[in-house]
């Protein structure tokens, strides 16, 4: 009888435990984690088919003279890539860069940067 109380009781702690991993491990508000802030830029990471993607959006007067694009930092398994994104003029739609798996091994997106041209 001991034992099956014991069992029980290791089995509740050890569910307690891994309900609290995720929470400790979950990324940076907003979803993404970028080495530095871009003054006037708002990026938001989405999923896709195997991936992720990201969308950033700058206004007018954010840096550069004709527009930008993002940069995505992707990432599946060991595998580490860059993404570039679409070329938007400044206070346009998004730059959209995306990060495409496998179906054995999605991609992330584990970063970003913005490139003013």
């Amino acid at each position: 009888m001991k034992r099956r109380i014991a069992g029980l009781a290791f089995g509740a702690l050890s569910l307690l435990f891994v309900a609290a991993a995720p929470a400790s491990a979950s990324p940076e508000p907003g979803g993404v984690s970028a080495t530095r802030s871009y003054p006037g830029c708002f990026g938001e990471r989405y999923d896709i088919v195997f991936g992720e993607a990201i969308a950033v959006r700058c206004g007018a007067g954010a840096g550069g003279d004709y527009g930008y694009r993002v940069v995505a930092h992707c990432s599946a398994g060991s595998a580490y890539w860059y993404s570039l994104g679409t070329f938007v003029p400044h206070g346009f739609g998004p730059s959209v860069a995306e990060c495409q798996g496998g179906l054995l091994s999605p991609a992330f997106v584990g970063g970003y940067h913005v490139i003013d041209d």
